[in-house]
């Protein structure tokens, strides 16, 4: 079954540019408290550390997108062979000729909509709407107000 990988993300480009406005926004913060400048200065990380916490954030953010990508693929995949074979093989030949991206999430998309989850889902919700109505037309209601003299 073709798919795309996900792609790893190439480490952050800390160039002067980039240094430049980090050090531009910490003046800007000590600049807003013109009392307490030495203060906030004493707050305030050196670029190095801003760019390693800014690098283990591209990190973590990246793990955690993988690691979601990976389960959405292994569920759809999942879903896909307890199907039984005439959908697998519309799924199989709609997939083959899907001209989108082919990622796990699509392939998702496809196995929930040809599995018939997706029409199930709207159904449940669509019945739990109109017991909703059905109750919000019963409760009591102020009516409109009188012109007050």
């Amino acid at each position: 079954m073709r798919f795309t990988r996900f792609e790893r993300y190439t480490p952050i480009d800390f160039n002067t540019r980039r240094r430049a406005a980090f050090i531009r926004k910490q003046q800007r913060e000590r600049d807003r408290y013109p009392l307490i400048a030495e203060h906030v200065q004493g707050e305030q990380h050196g670029q190095d550390e801003e760019f390693s916490r800014r690098q283990r954030q591209a990190d973590r953010f990246e793990a955690g997108q993988r690691a979601f990508h990976a389960r959405v693929w292994r569920e759809a995949r999942t879903r896909f062979f307890s199907l039984p074979e005439t959908v697998k093989e519309e799924i199989r030949r709609r997939w083959a000729a899907w001209t989108g991206p082919t990622t796990a999430l699509y392939f998702s998309f496809l196995v929930d909509e040809l599995s018939g989850d997706q029409a199930r889902r709207v159904a449940a919700a669509e019945t739990s709407r109109a017991v909703r109505r059905k109750v919000w037309a019963s409760l009591p209601r102020q009516g409109a107000l009188e012109g007050v003299q």
